[in-house]
């Protein structure tokens, strides 16, 4: 049942909070990469370390965002909204891939909301929190998920790009990366009808285009899989405006699950870019019993980023 309520991509979602945060537009400094270019065939234009487990510094400039949580909670200065759930979604020092640290969510039986993180970057009509007035065409970003040994159950939202283009929460596009059953789904979608958003408001469902469903296949949310780091990494590059040569892509463990080439994200519009990354636990149906995942190294930007 949770699988099926997961894939259809019509069910409600959580609402935003009223939380600000600063602009961040500081320089980053460039480094090597020796890594593959992209499963679409296109360069890699500009470097990111290859061990990027912990947050590099300074950012390469290919970086967008990291956050390892090494340094403290996460804060205003990193993200536009933050949803803890009364502790529900804290920092801890129970499990971490890089460093002490990592962000624990734990959810009671019937949980649906169990916290969230957002990003905002870029030409965003919210308030920029990183990169402020760069229009962004492309984007990666990297988590690393841990579910509890013992994990039950398939939990729905995991991550999202956005496009916002209304300070009401209007949205060109999404891609969204949640479950169905075992595995990871990329369920793309758009909301511009030629040149122009037709969205109106968060999640506007009367107005989304689905633009097809994209199974992974490693079964990252199976009982039988937990108890382990996994690394999950998506990869949107809008489409060329009036074309339909747009890239959705996502890997588990630098493995491609599923990939596309022939996206029309966005129509011709380009009022916007690609300027938001949500780090979500939203279980639609709700857990169907007490149970943790933890989420650490989180990271954005335009470049792969990988693993390693």
């Amino acid at each position: 049942m949770i699988a099926l309520i997961v894939v259809t991509g019509c069910q409600s979602d959580d609402s935003p909070n009223d939380d600000g945060g600063a602009t961040d537009s500081g320089a980053r400094d460039a480094a090597a990469d020796t890594r593959p270019p992209p499963a679409d065939g296109s360069p890699i234009p500009d470097a990111a370390p290859r061990n990027s487990g912990v947050c590099p510094s300074p950012l390469p400039a290919s970086w967008i965002f990291c956050d390892d949580f090494e340094g403290g909670d996460p804060d205003a200065s990193n993200y536009f909204e933050r949803n803890f759930r009364d502790g529900a979604f804290r920092r801890t020092m129970a499990q971490s891939v890089s460093g002490s640290y990592s962000m624990e969510v734990q959810w009671d039986t019937g949980t649906v909301e169990a916290g969230n993180l957002k990003v905002s970057f870029g030409d965003t009509p919210m308030g920029a929190t990183h990169r402020a007035e760069e229009t962004f065409d492309e984007v990666y970003w990297r988590m690393r998920v841990r579910h509890e040994a013992g994990w039950t159950g398939s939990p729905a939202k995991l991550s999202r790009a956005t496009m916002f283009v209304g300070g009401d929460w209007s949205q060109g596009m999404i891609a969204h990366l949640w479950s169905a059953g075992d595995v990871l789904l990329g369920d793309p979608a758009s909301c511009v009808s030629g040149g122009s958003p037709t969205c109106s408001g968060y999640n506007d469902f009367d107005e989304l285009q689905w633009l097809g469903q994209m199974r992974g296949t490693t079964p990252i949310f199976a009982t039988a899989d937990s108890g382990q780091w996994r690394c999950v990494e998506g990869h949107v590059r809008l489409n060329t405006p009036g074309a339909s040569d747009g890239v959705y892509e996502f890997w588990i463990d630098d493995d491609i699950q599923s990939a596309r080439t022939d996206m029309n994200w966005r129509g011709s519009y380009t009022g916007h870019g690609i300027n938001a990354v949500f780090f979500e636990n939203y279980w639609n149906d709700g857990s169907p019993r007490p149970q943790k995942r933890w989420f650490d190294d989180l990271a954005i930007a335009t470049t792969r980023i990988g693993c390693d």
